[in-house]
């Protein structure tokens, strides 16, 4: 059995180092997404160049030391923990590259906007204090957006349209929420969403019907700033939500996600 062990062993410690570099694939992407949200690197590196750049690369350069390590471990005596390890590798790359086009087609699946809300034709105004908190870098916050013709060149027939036009043809469930409950159970329920979400409070004034916060991502950090407003409708009230990122052309539908988060969660918690 050492003998075959030794004849083996070239291929044997080539599949672990095929293996330790597979590894660390998920190390690199977290590391770029780590390092943006603690302030190590810029966002263009993190996620330009180090993910959509260079981590297709290096999924692929895997992928494909990986199949010839499959390879030479079946021919000329098969030697099983070679090709387990190579297996593992690819395995590996696999869930990676997934992970890549799933965020891919994400992307192209999207319009690429960042500002969602339930009224356009009545839009949220961010308070003066949390215009404040996101700061001059921030994406500025507009009520009548409308997408550059230059955009054409990337998404076509998108540019002259407004933002409203384009969530309404990709968000259409984005819409206000009416309910019984009378404007103080409403910003209660609201209030309490949000703390159950995570976000940190910016202001909240009942007398005005408005809560801000800003939410965080758990990976890279970004920041997307909140607003809700609560109004009196008839008995009830009407709930409308904006949620706008700090930065990034597109949010990938993530603040459309959250806003209907914030209306099913206040909504189960006033039915219930």
């Amino acid at each position: 059995m050492a003998v075959i062990g030794k004849k083996g062993g070239i291929r044997l410690k080539l599949a672990w180092i095929v293996f330790l570099l597979a590894v660390l694939l998920p190390i690199w992407f977290m590391a770029a997404a780590l390092g943006y949200r603690f302030g190590m690197i810029d966002l263009g590196t993190a996620l330009g160049t180090m993910t959509r750049e260079w981590g297709p690369r290096l999924i692929f350069a895997v992928g494909a030391l990986a199949i010839i390590m499959i390879i030479l471990g079946v021919i000329k005596a098969p030697r099983i923990k070679t090709v387990i390890l190579a297996l593992v590798s690819l395995l590996i790359a696999a869930l990676c590259f997934g992970r890549i086009a799933a965020f891919g087609a994400t992307a192209m699946s999207v319009p690429p906007i960042h500002d969602i809300q339930t009224d356009w034709s009545d839009p949220i105004k961010f308070s003066d204090e949390l215009m404040a908190v996101r700061g001059e870098s921030s994406n500025p916050v507009v009520d009548d957006a409308v997408m550059p013709e230059a955009m054409n060149a990337r998404w076509p027939g998108i540019g002259g349209k407004t933002v409203a036009e384009l969530q309404a043809d990709a968000y259409p469930e984005v819409k206000s929420l009416i309910v019984a409950a009378p404007t103080d159970v409403a910003f209660s329920a609201v209030y309490t969403t949000l703390s159950d979400m995570g976000m940190e409070f910016v202001t909240d004034n009942e007398a005005a019907g408005m809560i801000e916060a800003t939410a965080t991502t758990s990976w890279y950090g970004f920041k997307d700033d909140v607003a809700v407003r609560i109004r009196p409708q008839g008995e009830g009230s009407e709930i409308d939500v904006r949620s706008v990122s700090r930065v990034g052309l597109s949010d990938l539908g993530a603040n459309a996600k959250r806003v209907n988060a914030i209306l099913e969660s206040v909504s189960s918690k006033l039915r219930g």
